[in-house]
């Protein structure tokens, strides 16, 4: 019975707006066009959702009119910064819970403080490592670049390669080849490719000794965990520089050092290997060469200080989704309540003709869903382009690789998540509307 009612409503409607003297005598009122995406969305199914969706999409006319447009625009664009926040926070979370990201691609770093010990006992200790698959060595230094001082390590890969994040480029395979964190490119006016002159001053004891000057090529970018001593001004996430140990490789008296002296070892370990046991391997290690305890340290966390500030933040765009999302739900809410209280005469209509309770509040529900659709086929991929779009901004500035993380599943579940508040949010305006009384309706028109 209800069937031709969808068909003849927008007609109604504005006849409605009419007083009767002035509706015309022979010819009907045309019914208002409708908008494709309306016509979409109701094709087929009940009477209910096409009234629903009509009154999502049609704003109306005169005092009955209601800013669909606007609550569209707002729901959609809340829709695609929650979107951008989740693409944003999963990319922070990789990037927090993935060491090779900010340049740690090592689970134990075996550091002998400011002593350099040599290459034969670097391999002795590696030799007595159960589970290790690899590991390299290196020194602490720095470099004097167009007067500038920059922090710097030198590394050497005995067993296994990729010690190095590089963002570019490729690592220093020679003594005359150097990498430099992308910031520190930025400030120095540098790029890749081009030949500069350096100064290494290589750390020995507590104290720096300088090496003679040269020409280094710059051959890649690369991204640097925390490495320091003591005053030592350590390397950060995009600052500092790469070269190959011997570059900053001096003799140690104290240890009997006399060529090819390193300062820490990068020591990697199968997988499934428990962090205390390498810890454990690598200490007993240490008392097997006569090394203090308090001088030969195990570090398993090199954290850049950038990231362990952005640890702090990491729950910062989750937040913001929240907010807005909450913006999304009244924004919502506000454009129901609304259709609800000026759309009353309408409302009183249909139940002249003949519709319930339950199909009134299941029009305000359709409604809702046409809203948080139309929010969903924009919001979704505008919010997926924006987030992948501000990690790599804010990437390509931290000196870190520009891979943003979009989780399929994530977006997803923001479908059926939108679709269900949608309705939560219709419930109350759509029980007004059901509880409208023809009569009081009419008669106040």
């Amino acid at each position: 019975m209800l069937l031709p009612l969808a068909l003849v409503l927008p007609a109604v409607w504005r006849a409605s707006a009419k007083s009767p003297a002035s509706w015309p005598a022979a010819e009907p009122a045309a019914p208002e066009r409708l908008s494709g995406t309306a016509a979409a969305l109701g094709a087929g199914g009940s009477v209910n959702r096409r009234i629903g969706v009509w009154m999502a999409l049609q704003p109306g006319r005169g005092r009955t009119a209601v800013p669909v447009h606007s609550a569209l625009i707002g729901t959609a664009i809340a829709v695609a910064a929650t979107v951008a926040a989740l693409v944003f926070g999963s990319s922070l979370g990789h990037l927090l819970g993935t060491p090779a990201q900010y340049g740690q691609d090592w689970q134990q770093d075996l550091d002998f403080s400011f002593g350099g010990v040599s290459q034969p006992i670097v391999a002795r200790i590696a030799s007595i490592q159960p589970g290790l698959t690899g590991y390299a060595a290196g020194n602490y230094g720095q470099l004097s670049i167009n007067g500038t001082v920059v922090p710097a390590i030198g590394v050497d890969a005995f067993r296994g390669a990729g010690y190095v994040t590089i963002l570019s480029g490729h690592a220093p395979m020679a003594p005359d080849e150097i990498a430099l964190g992308a910031e520190t490119l930025r400030e120095l006016h540098l790029r890749v490719g081009q030949r500069i002159p350096v100064r290494a001053s290589a750390l020995t004891g507590s104290a720096f000794t300088a090496k003679r000057p040269g020409m280094m090529t710059i051959v890649g970018v690369a991204v640097l965990a925390a490495f320091g001593q003591g005053s030592l001004v350590a390397t950060d996430l995009g600052s500092g520089a790469i070269v190959q140990a011997n570059v900053l490789s001096v003799a140690d008296p104290q240890t009997g050092c006399s060529h090819d002296c390193f300062n820490f070892v990068l020591a990697r370990y199968r997988p499934g290997t428990s962090r205390g046991a390498e810890v454990a391997n690598l200490t007993a290690a240490t008392r097997l060469i006569g090394c203090p305890p308090q001088v030969c340290q195990v570090i398993s966390d090199q954290k850049p200080s950038d990231v362990r500030n952005y640890t702090a933040v990491r729950d910062t765009p989750l937040v913001l989704g929240v907010v807005l999302a909450l913006l999304a739900v009244g924004t919502l809410a506000h454009v129901l309540v609304t259709s609800v209280q000026r759309r009353r005469r309408d409302l009183a209509v249909l139940k002249v003709l003949g519709m319930g309770r339950p199909q009134l509040l299941s029009v305000v529900l359709w409604q809702a869903c046409a809203i948080s659709a139309v929010a969903l086929a924009v919001g979704l991929p505008a919010g997926a382009l924006a987030g992948r779009w501000a990690w790599t901004l804010f990437a390509v500035s931290a000196g870190i690789p520009a891979d943003p993380v979009v989780s399929v599943l994530e977006l997803l579940a923001v479908i059926p998540a939108t679709v269900a508040v949608a309705c939560l949010v219709a419930a109350i305006p759509g029980q007004a509307a059901a509880r409208v009384r023809p009569a009081p309706a009419l008669r106040a028109e």
